[in-house]
């Protein structure tokens, strides 16, 4: 009867196996609850400042310097594509000539990329990153507690407003699922000028110029400059009779561009003859619209590093701030994580554990067995295995479903697993 069994280098099999799992995490789930409950995702944005002169700050959950944000990415992710979408060029030897050509000689050194970028793919990179001044980038940073060891290619996507999505091709490179267009709410004004003869004066209330004029669609009347001599304009101020202005404003005023007559009501201004000069007056229209911005279907937005958990938004008709502030958004992905499985082979031989110490079998207060336990048809019954380590320390113990008979004639093997 063997009570220990030593395992042989070859009774014991370690098997690593990767696992996924897919999260779904609402911004709900980003920043409320306590410190146990959040999930621990975070935003930040990035802008192209100067630290010493401007300290805004970004973030949801940690707060961070929007400048140290922008240079922390670069650095780390963008420093070799600062010139170029692919990659900076390399910079090459000098040719010195010589007298012939065996006499040529190379001035300085090739200069590779001076860091690595953590590029996701082995295919033509493709980053680019805003250097403007005051340009902007968007980081989500996903914590390694979720992520594992890394993104699953391919799984990565980011919904705001339920309007703009963006996933990952599983190459390193964000894309918009579909075309997005969003208001910038900020007011452009475009203007348009042109020259007309002063035809003639009809009034203090009313002069006639040029006309008909083919004025753009959605254009206002907004101002009109005297192109003649100074002392001949037609316009004066009401406030100071006698001194003629060359250049008037819209207050009170208003122009037919239809049929050239030109009308006040000299609240402000008011018409004098310019005694037969001919001389031009400049109208000038202006037109205002809210700036709109469209990002297409499947275009680059930014870049991901899966081994990082993070990915950076850097295409500029991106409503990058929002992206970083607004709760109207949802991060998916799966994670990725190995488990080593090690298997441990217990062979019971044909002579080994063929006693059992159950105390079921002993009968009387003398402790003798039973007679059928000493016969040679006994066979035990295993039910429980103990793993020890040297020092005989129980370390696990495993339970079989039922109760296993040992053979008096081949081997027994049981088979333990355990995760890790």
């Amino acid at each position: 009867m063997s009570a220990w069994k030593q395992f042989l280098a070859s009774d014991i099999i370690v098997n690593p196996f990767v696992v996924n799992k897919g999260f779904t995490f609402p911004y709900s789930q980003w920043a409320t609850g306590s410190d146990d409950q959040l999930v621990g995702l975070d935003r930040f944005l990035g802008t192209n400042i100067n630290w010493f002169s401007d300290k805004s700050t970004t973030g949801t959950l940690t707060t961070q310097y929007q400048a140290l944000i922008y240079n922390s990415a670069q650095q780390l992710y963008y420093s070799n594509f600062l010139s170029s979408s692919t990659g900076d060029n390399v910079a090459q030897s000098v040719i010195f000539p010589g007298s012939n050509p065996s006499g040529d000689v190379l001035i300085g050194s090739i200069e590779s990329p001076l860091y690595d970028n953590f590029l996701q793919s082995t295919l033509v990179p493709t980053r680019f990153w805003p250097t403007g001044s005051s340009e902007q980038v968007a980081v989500i940073s996903i914590p390694s507690k979720l992520y594992g060891e890394y993104i699953v290619p391919y799984s990565f996507i980011f919904d705001y407003s339920s309007s703009f999505k963006a996933y990952d091709d599983g190459e390193g490179n964000l894309y918009s699922s579909a075309s997005f267009t969003w208001s910038t709410g900020q007011t452009v004004n475009f203007f348009y000028s042109e020259s007309v003869d002063f035809k003639t004066f009809d009034s203090p209330t009313q002069i006639t110029l040029g006309a008909p004029i083919s004025l753009p669609t959605g254009y206002t009347f907004i101002s009109a400059s005297w192109q003649g001599s100074a002392p001949k304009s037609p316009f004066e101020d009401v406030l100071n009779p006698g001194t003629p202005v060359q250049d008037i404003d819209n207050q009170g005023v208003t122009y037919d561009d239809n049929t050239g007559i030109m009308t006040t009501d000299q609240s402000v201004w008011t018409f004098v003859d310019p005694s037969g000069d001919p001389g031009p007056v400049l109208i000038t229209w202006m037109s205002s619209s809210i700036t709109n911005k469209i990002v297409a279907a499947n275009e680059n937005v930014g870049n991901i590093v899966y081994t990082h958990g993070i990915a950076i938004f850097t295409n500029q008709d991106l409503p990058l701030s929002d992206i970083t502030t607004q709760t109207n958004v949802t991060c998916s992905f799966s994670s990725s994580m190995t488990i080593y499985e090690t298997q441990y082979k217990c062979t019971i031989r044909e002579n080994e554990f063929n006693f059992s110490l159950n105390p079921s079998l002993l009968s009387g207060s003398e402790g003798d067995v039973y007679g059928f336990v000493t016969s040679s048809y006994f066979s035990p019954y295993v039910t429980t295995v103990g793993l020890y380590d040297e020092m005989q320390n129980l370390l696990a113990v495993g339970k079989l479903s039922q109760p296993l008979p040992t053979s008096a004639t081949t081997d027994t093997s049981i088979l333990i697993n355990l995760d890790r």
